[in-house]
């Protein structure tokens, strides 16, 4: 597995990510919006949705069966100086609910 991820230059994805998302945002903000009469519900992460989408690329590029392996394997021991903000444990559930919570 070490052959896939040396290939993978989370600098670089981070970075495209990151721009793809900034001219997104500006994108959807003259998009109409439905409307909404609940309340809005509020998702505290520490972690930005493009650090977010970099770990989930970046596991669809490893190799990595399982995310649960991918994240406790390779992120946790390898990645904290790239992600200072990293949560233990991390389920594909919690990224789904933060990519769902910031466009809505």
């Amino acid at each position: 597995m070490t052959i896939i991820l040396a290939r993978l230059d989370l600098e670089e994805i981070y970075c495209d990510v990151d721009d793809f998302y900034q001219i997104w945002q500006r994108y959807v903000e003259f998009l109409p919006q439905l409307p909404y009469e609940g309340k809005a519900k509020q998702y505290k992460s520490k972690l930005s949705i493009s650090e977010v989408m970099t770990i989930v690329i970046a596991f669809h590029g490893s190799g990595f069966r399982t995310f649960k392996d991918f994240y406790t394997l390779q992120v946790l021991p390898h990645w904290r100086r790239a992600f200072p903000n990293l949560m233990p444990v991390l389920s594909k559930q919690q990224l789904r609910l933060k990519l769902i919570y910031d466009y809505a």
